[in-house]
């Protein structure tokens, strides 16, 4: 009870020291003992980073030279890296540590096809290449080089096979469309094979982009480059080469004053500048007196185009101008029958549908019921 009393007492004595002094209070620290974890005792296995192959060491395609995190060192020449950070070789050589002047702050790897080359090159010099072959002279070993693939090479021939098959379907179809056209415009040219030919390689081109002019430059180059080329592997002399370019030359001439392709690579015959520009007339023409003002139909856009695709009379930017100004998107609201005079808070009929359109004179949006006709 003693011991109570003065315990008490003194902490009776204590409280009013430390209120005495400001305030002070009583901090109170934890009392319960905290053990540690047995959890996550055993440290993982290194992941044995750091260079798998030295400087002068020869590697082959495919094989890692750096294994790292973060890219420490920066793949150079003949070398790619992954995306963990792996730096592997591209082309079988020697492996090469360098610093490049252009990149101060950087250690690049790189692999030399020789022993005796040192990188970085110069860097303006054309990059190195593998091209000194040695031919094989062992027959079987040859096969076996010519006939190698990789794996997805190897798994992808099916797919290869099946695409070049729908490809030369696809030309074979085009050639007979040519074929016909030629034939059914032109009976009476001479050597239709041959024209056949010609422009069936100048309607591919004019397809990918080129005009027609382009596409005829481009189709007599190759064929006069063929003949070179037929010069050079000792084939034909020079003097047969230079007759049979000349001679091709002038087919090609002849050709190209009788025959002309149009944008759509239509067979018609070439029509002079005032009757190219009598037509747009006649047809822009008709085409604001029949087609203006009026509920488009399906068969009032198909006897558009028709108009438009007239052979050799519009080019390919004014028949995308002209369509969209004779077909719009959205029908002017002065047509007939496209617009209709609905209270707002009333319900609209099936075919009616509520747009809002922004007034330029009075600078604001008005509320329009329009007519699913007025989008065609």
């Amino acid at each position: 009870m003693s011991l109570l009393r003065t315990s008490s007492g003194s902490f009776s004595s204590i409280s009013q020291s430390c209120a005495a002094f400001g305030g002070l209070s009583q901090i109170r620290t934890a009392t319960k003992r905290v053990s540690g974890s047995k959890t996550n005792k055993n440290d993982s296995a290194g992941r044995r980073l750091g260079p798998k192959a030295y400087e002068n060491t020869f590697v082959n395609t495919g094989e890692i030279i750096m294994r790292q995190r973060g890219t420490k060192i920066h793949p150079g020449e003949n070398v790619a890296i992954g995306r963990d950070h792996t730096i592997f070789a591209m082309e079988p050589g020697y492996v090469k540590f360098y610093l490049d002047p252009f990149h101060p702050l950087r250690k690049f790897v790189g692999v030399a096809l020789k022993k005796d080359q040192t990188l970085p090159k110069n860097h303006f010099d054309p990059r190195l290449r593998r091209f000194g072959y040695e031919q094989i002279l062992d027959e079987a070993e040859a096969k076996k080089e010519e006939d190698h693939m990789s794996r997805k090479e190897y798994l992808a021939q099916d797919e290869l096979k099946r695409a070049e098959e729908k490809r030369q379907a696809s030309a074979q179809k085009y050639r007979s469309w040519m074929e016909q056209q030629i034939q059914k415009t032109f009976p009476e040219l001479k050597d239709s094979d041959k024209a056949t030919e010609r422009l069936f390689k100048i309607g591919s081109l004019m397809k990918i982009g080129q005009s027609l002019e382009e596409a005829r430059d481009q189709v007599t180059f190759t064929e006069i480059f063929e003949l070179q080329l037929a010069q050079r592997r000792g084939e034909l002399s020079e003097q047969e080469v230079k007759k049979k370019s000349d001679e091709y030359k002038k087919f090609a001439s002849e050709l190209d004053a009788a025959v002309v392709l149009d944008h759509m690579t239509q067979v018609h015959k070439p029509l002079t500048a005032e009757a190219i520009q009598q037509k747009k007339t006649d047809i822009l023409a008709k085409l604001d007196a029949e087609f203006t003002n009026i509920i488009l139909k399906a068969e009032h856009k198909q006897a558009i185009n028709e108009l438009l695709n007239t052979p050799g009379v519009f080019t390919h930017e004014e028949i995308i101008e002209f369509r969209h100004k004779y077909i719009p998107k959205v029908l002017p609201e002065t047509v007939p029958g496209t617009v209709l005079d609905i209270p707002k808070g009333k319900k609209l009929p099936k075919n009616a549908v509520e747009v809002k359109t922004f007034d330029p004179v009075k600078k604001i949006f008005r509320r329009v019921v329009r007519t699913t006709d007025a989008f065609p």
